[in-house]
């Protein structure tokens, strides 16, 4: 008998892959409709979208008893069918073998957020050209629901082309305050015309077919696994360096490794789960001198220049170590 996940379950990260099968994200959304219907009569529909289209990672794992082949992540919508307005938001479903679907749930809804995140450590971006948009200008777009997207741009002679993790190109609008997509893009990709360079930033559907609406840098990042970064059911993935350090954290335990430090193979500790301490969150291992502080603030990795959303301090023995951190784009923001 197939199940339905709880809402508030997370999933196992989705690299999204090329994927044309969209026959499957039907049945997947029929599978779910069917499922949720039984919970909330007023639902009708779920619907998915085509923008981001829908992307598939291939991996073997087990849920419960159940073996499963692979995961596909869906853009889309729920319809109802009271007077409630429909709500634009992002599905996972687990399929098998064979493709059919396993399990599917909701991924909550992005709500409004501040744009763009303070930034600490590296200088504010440059005022833009006079004509174009300021950075106190904030933008509205009529274009429908904010949503996280994940791919490489590149200048492609004057045009900036967003090529999406699980889709085809789109250009892309720069209404970053003060355009700081496309100063980050020239500066981390030294002007070198069609260079790529990872992003995930923040955006909605362009007003013309074909494009898309930047609003917030999130990541950027060239010379790394871009789309082919595996978080597995890792919730954070952070690093730093002088030393060279990495850290590790799933929703049970944290692993952190220092270069030249820590002996190897690392120790896992288990954790309490996540606190917020004065808008920090905070994890700290069990049974060890071990504890981690992360902040919703901009950071600029020292040795690289990649952008991150996120800034991480860690404590370890008589040691603070400061750094960068990314979050599992395939998990709700925290």
């Amino acid at each position: 008998m197939r199940l339905v996940l709880p809402l508030t379950l997370l999933t196992f990260a989705v690299a999204p892959q090329a994927f044309a099968q969209n026959a499957v994200a039907q049945q997947c959304a029929a599978f779910g409709e069917a499922q949720y219907r039984r919970l909330d009569k007023t639902i009708d529909h779920i619907v998915p979208g085509d923008f981001p289209t829908p992307s598939l990672e291939r991996f073997e794992a087990r849920a419960g008893a159940q073996a499963v082949s692979g995961a596909v992540t869906i853009h889309g919508r729920v319809t109802y069918r009271n007077q409630r307005p429909p709500s634009e938001t992002q599905f996972v479903c687990l399929i098998d073998a064979m493709d059919r679907p396993l399990f599917f749930y909701v991924l909550p809804v992005l709500g409004a957020r501040p744009s763009p995140t303070p930034l600490v450590r590296g200088g504010l971006p440059a005022a833009p050209p006079a004509g174009q948009l300021a950075a106190s200008t904030p933008y509205e777009s009529s274009s429908g629901v904010r949503m996280q997207l994940r791919g490489v741009l590149r200048d492609t002679g004057g045009q900036i082309q967003f090529t999406p993790c699980d889709g085809a190109p789109l250009a892309l609008q720069d209404h970053t305050p003060g355009q700081e997509l496309t100063q980050v893009l020239h500066q981390l990709t030294d002007d070198k015309p069609t260079r790529p360079m990872f992003v995930e930033f923040y955006g909605t559907r362009g007003g013309s077919p074909g494009a898309v609406d930047a609003l917030e840098v999130r990541r950027a990042a060239v010379d790394t696994a871009g789309c082919r970064e595996r978080f597995d059911q890792r919730e954070w993935l952070a690093s730093g360096s002088d030393p060279a350090w990495r850290l590790e954290i799933t929703g049970r335990d944290m692993m952190l490794n220092i270069t030249g430090v820590t002996p190897l193979p690392a120790q896992r500790f288990s954790h309490g789960g996540l606190h917020r301490r004065s808008g920090t969150m905070v994890y700290t291992a069990d049974g060890a001198s071990l504890s981690v502080g992360l902040q919703e603030l901009r950071c600029v990795d020292l040795a690289s220049g990649a952008i991150y959303a996120y800034r991480v301090e860690v404590k370890s023995e008589n040691r603070t170590l400061t750094g960068c951190a990314a979050h599992n784009p395939a998990m709700p923001a925290p």
